[in-house]
């Protein structure tokens, strides 16, 4: 880290968790930027496909759809012949985890075995992913960050100055990967050139990106408890009350809704992910819309009626995931991935819990659906400035070699760990044991990311539901004005993100009223909305979307 980094520095840098909204600012701040992909592609990876031979899917994939594997193949590639980590020194890594934090260095079977493919010892530092965003602007803030550091998208974009922070903080990766040079990493060569241009910060390659998935979350239901209560999928938002009704039992410790439905009604209800073109040609954001208003109304509905349960209304960062596992919770927002995670969490000691997801669905009855569109990458690894050529070369070898993607070795190992004492085969299929279940945890794959598959074929009928489901959400994604266009959000509306959104939770729970919600859209307007909205405006004009 360059020495002239200081705390005072980053605490005037960084913006969502130490810049109050609507300060004035005498410094300089980030207008936002925008470039068309094209324009990206001499600082970013020329893309070469990484053919495992004989690999075929089952399913086969399409736009926006992953290619499905209903078996696991019978013998698996080795992607990476030589250990990445060669120096003898180890790698520091701060990374999120939505589950039990397994046990460290020393006392984990996993990290060893990694560790010695690796050459290498890699020492995480693991906190909770339900606040990971507080720990990240505070580690921004200090200027002391690890030499690799996981940050979600969903994280960054709360934060009113990451680009320059970034900048400041992180490694100019184009050295190392633009164009051909990536060929020293094959792995990471793999990935879609949409998800590395969506790396570059401030016209600088930093984040080596989890490739993307469009379709940010869907609703998940416990399957076992509706069948036991004679329920169904909820096809309508009317549906979602009368579903609350209906499962919540105060006395029994069941509650029908868990965090993040505000999103998926805001979705229901037709407002858009982020910014849409009016018929008049301008542009309005989803905070402005009434469908997003109608959203919040909703949302009120089911706190003010108790079907949320105490801990989601005490606690907007609560632990879902454990509360939906231990049958409190029966519907609640998550992405895909939770999918497999929930199932390979709960079912062992649970074979009833049964995870299902449902069908996009409008907020009124035969109402118009439509799904979000995500970015094309989800989170990015960041390497931190001045570690000097050889340990970024290392530190890149190292997310190369766990960039391995599915019907390879180093994927099986990093997903499953040791055949025969993490996980068995029983039938074609994965089984972990007891050790796999307490050493076993998302880590390594948090070093960087890799093409997509649908390949958790471990659990029963999830690959083929997982396929129908994004077929079918395929056909409703949204038209995003600016898919394709490498947009960074101004400072100052990244930084309202998260005060905005605090005071529309502060209403769900009745500590503000409904009505004030307009005053609240007038204030973001005002510190910095209006001002995004122009810088939005011109990137659409000059881009041909207006």
């Amino acid at each position: 880290m360059p020495t002239s980094t200081t705390r005072r520095g980053f605490l005037g840098l960084v913006g969502a968790s130490v810049l109050a909204a609507g300060c004035a600012e005498k410094r300089q701040v980030s207008k936002g930027t925008a470039v068309a992909a094209d324009k990206l592609k001499s600082l970013v990876p020329t893309r070469i496909p990484f053919e495992i031979p004989g690999l075929k899917p089952d399913l086969p994939g399409a736009e926006f759809v992953q290619p499905g594997f209903l078996t696991r193949p019978a013998t698996m590639v080795q992607a990476v012949t030589a250990k990445p980590l060669t120096s003898g020194k180890e790698v520091a890594a701060m990374t999120p985890l939505w589950g039990t934090v397994p046990p460290g260095l020393g006392s984990n079977s996993y990290y060893d075995t990694v560790n010695e493919r690796l050459g290498g010892v890699v020492r995480f530092n693991i906190s909770d992913g339900n606040t990971y965003g507080q720990k990240l602007s505070t580690l921004l803030a200090s200027g002391d960050v690890p030499e690799m550091v996981m940050v979600p998208e969903w994280e960054l974009i709360k934060i009113g100055h990451f680009t320059e922070a970034a900048n400041k903080l992180f490694a100019d990766l184009s050295p190392y990967l633009a164009g051909d040079k990536a060929k020293e990493f094959p792995l990471l060569a793999n990935y879609d050139t949409a998800a590395w241009q969506y790396g570059v910060f401030g016209n600088v390659l930093q984040g080596i990106p989890w490739q993307n998935d469009p379709y940010p979350f869907a609703t998940f239901v416990r399957q076992d408890i509706l069948q036991e209560l004679g329920l169904q999928h909820p096809k309508s938002g009317d549906d979602l009350l009368a579903l609350g009704k209906a499962i919540t039992d105060a006395k029994g410790k069941r509650w029908a809704f868990g965090g993040g439905m505000e999103q998926e009604m805001q979705r229901a209800f037709g407002a858009p992910r982020e910014w849409r073109k009016k018929s008049d040609g301008t542009l309005e954001y989803k905070y402005e819309t009434a469908e997003f208003a109608a959203a919040i109304e909703f949302m009120v509905k089911l706190f003010e009626a108790g079907y949320v349960h105490p801990d989601v209304v005490a606690n907007k960062d609560a632990d879902n995931k454990g509360i939906f596992g231990s049958g409190q919770m029966v519907i609640y927002r998550d992405g895909l991935g939770a999918w497999h995670e929930n199932l390979g969490r709960f079912q062992p000691d649970n074979p009833k819990f049964d995870m299902q997801i449902v069908d996009p669905y409008p907020a009124r009855p035969g109402g118009k659906t439509i799904m979000w569109r995500n970015e094309p990458a989800s989170m990015f690894v960041f390497i931190r400035k001045g570690l000097g050529d050889a340990r970024t070369r290392e530190l890149l070898a190292l997310s190369n070699w766990t960039s391995a993607p599915f019907g390879t070795q180093e994927y099986e190992l990093v997903h499953n760990g040791v055949e025969g004492k993490h996980y068995t085969i029983d039938d074609g299929k994965v089984k972990q044991t007891a050790l796999g279940r307490k050493e076993v945890a998302p880590t390594y794959m948090f070093l960087s990311g890799r093409p997509n598959a649908n390949a958790m074929s471990q659990y029963e009928g999830l690959v083929q539901a997982q396929h129908d489901w994004q077929t079918e959400a395929s056909k409703l994604l949204e038209n995003d004005p600016f898919v394709g266009i490498r947009v960074e959000k101004p400072s100052r509306m990244a930084g309202l993100t998260v005060p905005t959104e605090d005071k529309m939770q502060e209403i769900f729970r009745g500590k503000r009223p409904v009505s004030e919600w307009p005053k609240i859209v007038k204030e973001w307007q005002d510190q910095g909305g209006n001002e995004a909205r122009e810088f939005y405006m011109k990137t659409a004009r000059e881009n041909g979307r207006l």
